[in-house]
């Protein structure tokens, strides 16, 4: 019986990832979550190239555009614990791209100031994040597009549970 059960397991180990349960490829939430993973995945693979993660371009981004900000202010708008905000911000500043100096008011906090050649990074950076975009979004027609954006920004928008 045994057997008959590992020939199963390795047949459909042979036939690709297995099919999900109703339960979860219909959940929305969870559809969200894959595609995410994916537009990640496709992300961090076209910035490579640069020796940059999609983390740390919006490490750039943030501190080009808002700077400066704060090692803290950028782990709670990003959602990066502190411990690898602590190690992206080292991989950037290893590279000449973002500097951290303390903050005048309070000793025990740093700001992140984008350096030039960080400046010249972002933007690269950008390019490409607007190829991945577009790449990512392939499958769906303008409209689509623009109606997925209208979707995920009124979710996002909505207030916090519990609020």
């Amino acid at each position: 019986m045994a057997r008959a059960s590992d020939s199963r397991s390795r047949s459909r180990a042979a036939a690709g990832p297995a099919v999900l349960p109703p339960s979860m490829r219909d959940r929305v939430p969870f559809l969200l979550y894959r595609a995410a993973e994916e537009s990640h995945a496709l992300a961090n693979q076209m910035l490579a190239d640069m020796a940059l993660t999609a983390r740390q371009a919006g490490i750039l981004t943030m501190v080009t555009e808002l700077e400066p900000m704060t090692q803290k202010a950028l782990g709670e708008a990003l959602r990066i614990d502190r411990t690898t905000m602590v190690a992206l911000l080292d991989d950037l500043e290893d590279k000449g791209w973002v500097v951290r100096q303390r903050h005048p008011g309070d000793r025990r906090a740093f700001l992140v100031h984008p350096t030039d050649s960080g400046r010249a990074a972002k933007a690269a950076a950008v390019q490409i994040l607007d190829e991945q975009q577009r790449r990512f979004l392939a499958p769906l027609t303008p409209a689509e597009r623009r109606q997925l954006a209208v979707l995920l920004t009124r979710l996002h928008r909505r207030p916090a549970a519990g609020q």
